[in-house]
């Protein structure tokens, strides 16, 4: 027993490391005022994103050189509302950055900003301390085409000879016609914020 001990000791044992972050639910900002713009989506899905991708960060080492996530911790955990309750008596949906910095986790968000011209998806990836550890932004603009609106007419006459002539004649131009193609909020633009923000988050010791 002794020996074992003594064994161990010298050897050194390595301690399990876990990580944790929290995802809160996606946050709709509408500030449109002539325009009906779709933004219904799923509160969760930058959580199930979130799930898929929370491997793909890179962490520090003791060396100072940052490594895929995996070979750092042992342990890498994704909360949402729903299962967050479990560890902690924390309201993480009344205060989510005070029970994060409580309970030393890390802390997503996600906010969605729609106006009649754009609608912008930011997502922030906070440390336990409450400081930026990255964020990352996808867009989407309404698309706006200008059909142009002239009456043009074709003339064709034929000579006496059988040759035969076009002439095309152009009226009066009138203002061009405004198309214009609204912006969706859709799964793509909450995967592609979500991907930006975990391969490019960088966790420090």
């Amino acid at each position: 027993m002794i020996v074992s001990s003594l064994l161990a000791l010298l050897l050194g044992t390595a301690e399990a490391k876990e990580i944790d972050f929290y995802v809160a639910p996606i946050r709709v900002h509408n500030r449109t005022e002539k325009k009906e713009i779709e933004d219904v989506i799923d509160g969760e899905l930058a959580f199930v994103i979130s799930s898929a991708y929370s491997r793909t960060f890179k962490a520090q080492t003791q060396r100072g050189s940052f490594v895929p996530a995996p070979m750092e911790y042992d342990s890498i955990r994704v909360f949402n509302r729903k299962t967050i309750k479990y560890y902690n008596k924390c309201n993480y949906l009344l205060n989510p950055m005070k029970c994060s910095y409580d309970n030393g986790n890390y802390y997503i968000e996600t906010i969605v900003t729609v106006d009649d011209n754009q609608l912008t998806v930011r997502m922030t990836m906070y440390d336990p301390n409450l400081q930026v550890v990255n964020s990352s932004i996808a867009t989407e603009e309404m698309q706006v085409n200008w059909i142009k609106q002239q009456e043009i007419t074709n003339i064709q006459t034929t000579q006496r000879d059988g040759t035969k002539t076009n002439l095309t004649h152009h009226g009066l131009e009138r203002h061009p016609l405004k198309w214009e193609i609204p912006h969706h909020l859709l799964e793509k633009h909450i995967r592609e914020a979500a991907s930006e923000l975990w391969l490019g988050a960088r966790i420090r010791l």
